[in-house]
């Protein structure tokens, strides 16, 4: 139908069966041996007839006739000997593209009626007009949706959890796709483990000929023990994790205010494409990020390294030791945070900066940030960052650990590329994007910070910019200051003295943070005390326009007043980001080979000064000569800025791929089965 607009026209309504998988010729032709009979002989057959469960009828040419229970054929193929070899690819229970879908009740309830009523569910409005035409002359009545669940609640498990199939067929040499990549309990492998086995064993040419010979009565306490362990693990686990969950670490709302674009663009994104995802935030600084968040479907809780030390890593190393020898940790003996990571269909990781020589002092908190979610079985995707130089051997070894179990890596820029491939990486594993807050939209926001300050500032600079003056920001860093500090060069002070220049030639200057935590004099993500410090080295100027972002705003309200500026000098490189994607002429005062491999995207990598060598009279100078070409650096900027979004997002398109599993509801016999089986499981 979606291949032939023409079809579809002509289809009103698309009828499904409850499924239960489908069975080979040979099971139907081993049951007719077992009753007497060879195949040859039978001129009729049927499989159920009668009330209830049924019974199974046939007659031979000779006029001879069979009737016996139903389950004499029902134990075979529930516990899954000659399956179809699609069967083991398909999780459609109830037909995922009907309007109409209908099977039996299986309900103790109806068990005694003269007539064994048929369960009809409408799916879709089409469905529930069609079937509000045809009940004239039909006893109906109306069940709850649980009467449908409860009746298939074995069945429907067993048929979804493709997962587990997939597991389960890497013992017996059967080869099953899994796109879903659900979490596996220690009783979904053993289930599982039942039905493939059963597949293989049908199949395999010197064993397969054993079923025939089995007694029925040991047939039937096989399928018993087999529907025992199916209810125990429907009692004791649930089936599967909260549906569309995503897990994001490496930022927060507050403070790194480049790290909150990241995380609210990967949020708004893949809510874009799929807008029932929920999603789970693993701050550093839960308290206040839970105070700014009011959206219902994002979930904060504590990834702080005391929480990453004491419940992750324990949780997360016990379940990997568990899972060797075929246990589990009890998802409901886990702290929430842990619970949350092990029920996510993936972690995101949007760390701007990792596994880099000389921050080798973040190496454990860069493993603990991630090793867990491998352990608990989460897929890790780590969104474009900046990585290496791998120099130091420390670093190359746990980056090479670590990037090697990642579902996917993006390196930042084609340094950073091309440094992870060397690092030994598999390739396939490596994709480039450039920074995820080139996505960034103001309506992907989670919080609303200071309102009054952002439309303060932006009147006081729309005025500025209305006497013709032009309005310069400085995006000041407290890391680059601690940088600094570590080579005896007293940050503020260059940059109290460059802002004063800056303001003697007849710029507005703006003193601008990229991080913000007001209302403490910690560095840790917070400039504003280097602004403050700054500031008070300008001292006051009459007839001069200093102006300072000083309180908590977050991207949204600093790309607010960013959209006012002539120019940015930015320290901080999501302010650079900013700056960029609102075409603003841009240079960079940063550290290591981040800040050029984003500007060479963009054709202006000649405008990245590197704090190494930072003095006022140098900067001065660069910022003259970048100035003085400000509109060349604008064009190029506006030659670039589509394609580099565009690559941007392409990571989280990626993403919403890796979530969305594309699945074939029929998969074809594209393999002979006895090519995939081994003779011995």
């Amino acid at each position: 139908m979606a291949r032939d607009p023409a079809l579809a026209e002509k289809i009103r309504c698309v009828v499904t069966l409850f499924c239960g998988h489908n069975s080979e010729p040979a099971l139907t032709e081993l049951i007719v041996r077992k009753q007497g009979m060879e195949w040859a002989d039978v001129r009729s057959f049927r499989y159920r007839t009668g009330k209830w469960r049924g019974r199974l009828t046939f007659e031979a040419h000779d006029g001879r006739e069979v009737d016996v229970p139903t389950r004499t054929f029902t134990h075979y193929q529930n516990l899954h000997f000659f399956s179809e070899r699609k069967c083991l690819n398909c999780v459609d229970h109830f037909g995922f593209d009907g309007d109409v879908c209908t099977g039996d009740i299986w309900s103790q309830a109806h068990r005694g009626r003269d007539v064994k009523p048929t369960l009809v569910v409408a799916k879709t409005e089409r469905g529930r007009a069609l079937l509000d035409a045809c009940w004239d002359g039909i006893e109906r009545e109306e069940v709850p949706a649980e009467v449908v669940l409860d009746g298939n609640s074995r069945g429907m498990t067993y048929h979804y959890h493709l997962s587990a199939r997939a597991e389960a067929g890497k013992l017996f040499g059967v080869k099953i796709r899994d796109p879903l990549r659900l979490p596996v309990t220690p009783l979904d492998r053993l289930v599982a483990s039942v039905g493939v086995f059963n597949y293989w064993w049908s199949h395999h040419p010197r064993y397969g000929p054993w079923i025939e010979k089995l007694p029925f009565g040991a047939v039937q306490a096989y399928i018993y023990a087999f529907k025992g362990l199916q209810q125990l693990n429907l009692f004791l686990y649930r089936p599967f994790p909260p549906e569309d969950e995503v897990s994001i670490i490496g930022a927060t709302i507050t403070g790194n205010r480049g790290a909150e674009a990241m995380l609210v663009t990967t949020i708004g994104r893949i809510r874009d494409a799929l807008p029932d995802a929920r999603f789970v935030i693993h701050s550093y600084f839960p308290e206040r990020d839970r105070e700014l968040v009011s959206d219902l479907g994002v979930e904060v809780v504590d990834a702080r390294p005391l929480a990453l030390v004491t419940q992750y890593f324990p949780v997360s190393v016990a379940h990997g030791a568990l899972r060797r020898i075929g246990l589990a940790y009890p998802r409901s003996l886990m702290p929430r945070n842990v619970r949350k990571l092990a029920e996510s269909r993936v972690l995101v990781d949007v760390f701007g900066v990792s596994y880099s020589d000389g921050r080798e002092k973040f190496l454990p908190f860069n493993v603990l940030s991630n090793w867990p979610a491998m352990l608990l079985e989460t897929p890790v995707v780590k969104q474009s960052q900046a990585m290496g130089a791998y120099e130091g051997r420390l670093n190359r070894r746990v980056a090479r650990w670590m990037l090697g179990k990642m579902e996917k890596v993006f390196a930042r820029g084609r340094v950073t590329e091309a440094m992870t491939k060397a690092l030994g990486v598999r390739e396939e594993a490596i994709g480039f994007a450039p920074d995820v807050a080139f996505g960034y939209e103001p309506r992907y926001a989670l919080s609303d910070e200071s309102p009054d300050l952002r439309d303060a500032v932006v009147a006081r600079l729309g005025e500025a910019r209305a006497r013709g003056e032009k309005v310069l920001v400085l995006s000041v860093s407290a890391v680059v200051r601690q940088k600094c500090k570590k080579r005896g060069v007293d940050y503020e002070a260059v940059m109290a003295e460059v802002a004063g220049a800056l303001l003697d030639r007849g710029l507005t200057v703006v003193l601008f943070p990229n991080a913000t935590r007001e209302g403490t004099s910690s560095l840790h993500n917070n400039d504003l005390p280097v602004i403050s410090d700054i500031a008070s080295r300008v001292g006051h100027r009459p007839g001069l326009v200093l102006v300072l972002v000083d309180g908590d705003l977050n991207t949204a309200g600093l790309r607010a007043i960013l959209a006012e500026a002539d120019y940015l000098v930015a320290s901080r490189f999501h302010a650079m980001i900013a700056g960029l994607c609102l075409g603003i002429p841009t240079m960079v005062l940063g550290w290591g080979h981040k800040y050029e491999e984003v500007l060479e995207q963009l054709e202006i990598g000649e405008h990245a000064y590197d704090y190494s060598s930072l003095d006022a009279a140098s900067l001065l100078a660069r910022i003259d000569g970048f100035l003085d070409g400000a509109d060349d650096v604008a064009a190029r900027i506006r030659r670039n800025i589509d394609r580099v979004k565009a690559e941007s997002v392409a990571q989280l398109d990626w993403l919403v791929e890796f979530l969305v599993p594309r699945l074939e509801v029929c998969t074809p016999d594209d393999v002979e089965p006895t090519a995939e089986l081994r003779t011995e499981p």
